[in-house]
């Protein structure tokens, strides 16, 4: 299998939505970027964010790359400033989010995010564009996606910061959703609902995963699995992103450690990298 997909984060938070593409069996092999040394992007001006993002699709540009998942709403609130290297198309993952935030069914819906995501407004504008009524209350954290990359197995100081939160959130507006608006935030979901029993808490990961497949479904990629032998005809690609018979790959480049990447890839029940890299 020939087919690769991009998946780009600050750190490790992107690695819920390789999961999440890994549990749909998408016919391609993954190569995950998480760039940890500067983690999180949301604090960073724009112009480092863009900087920075630019390299990561640089690297994959050059790895035969289809299709980059941008799994980190700071860098997604930048997509209109990258310059696009390569032939490979771009998912967001804002957008599928919003389109959830539209249709969910709630009126008042919470936004959980790094201080860039939430003061781009980029989550209420994408939702209100499709359905005026919602109206989306955020509340930004500094330091919560650097504490999960870093202290993941001391939860003292994470529990502390998603308490601040959603007081904050509490003290904005009563709402029953909150949107993980960071792909670092559902790597410690369970905390969130501990402290918050009452509020669903929505993973944007499997959203844009979805939105990935629904890109494989296209009928150029479904001509490259016939051509390179994965399938046999087109009627065997209706079925094919869930086929056991297509089992991908993981290769990890990063600015972190290899140690902190195997121990998350265990935390999140990844199978095992088949190549950890360092990202220069």
């Amino acid at each position: 299998m020939n087919e690769k997909i991009g998946v780009i984060d600050s750190g490790m938070g992107g690695l819920t939505v390789v999961r999440s593409l890994l549990l749909r069996n998408v016919p391609a092999d993954i190569i995950y970027i998480g760039d940890n040394a500067n983690v999180p992007y949301g604090n960073r001006p724009l112009d480092e964010i863009v900087e920075l993002t630019s390299h990561m699709l640089e690297v994959l540009s050059e790895r035969n790359i289809r299709i980059v998942a941008i799994a980190c709403n700071t860098i997604s609130a930048t997509i209109d400033r990258l310059e696009l290297f390569g032939e490979f198309s771009i998912v967001d993952i804002i957008s599928p989010a919003a389109r959830y935030l539209a249709t969910c069914g709630e009126s008042d819906i919470g936004l959980f995010g790094t201080e860039f995501t939430i003061g781009s407004g980029l989550h209420a504008k994408l939702a209100s564009d499709l359905n005026p009524a919602v109206r989306i209350h955020g509340v930004p954290s500094r330091r919560l996606a650097a504490l999960i990359d870093e202290s993941i197995e001391d939860e003292s100081a994470i529990r502390e910061e998603i308490s601040s939160m959603l007081a904050q959130l509490v003290a904005l507006h009563p709402v029953h959703k909150v949107l993980l608006g960071c792909t670092h935030y559902p790597i410690v979901m369970d905390l969130f609902k501990s402290l918050a029993p009452e509020m669903e808490f929505i993973d944007p990961a499997d959203l844009q995963a979805k939105a990935v497949v629904e890109l494989l479904k296209k009928a150029d990629w479904q001509s490259n699995l016939i051509k390179n032998g994965s399938i046999e005809n087109a009627e065997q690609a209706e079925g094919i992103l869930f086929d056991e018979l297509v089992r991908p790959s993981l290769e990890i480049i990063t600015s972190g450690t290899e140690e902190a990447y195997r121990t998350m890839l265990n935390k999140l029940g990844i199978p095992e990298a088949r190549r950890i890299e360092h990202l220069i």
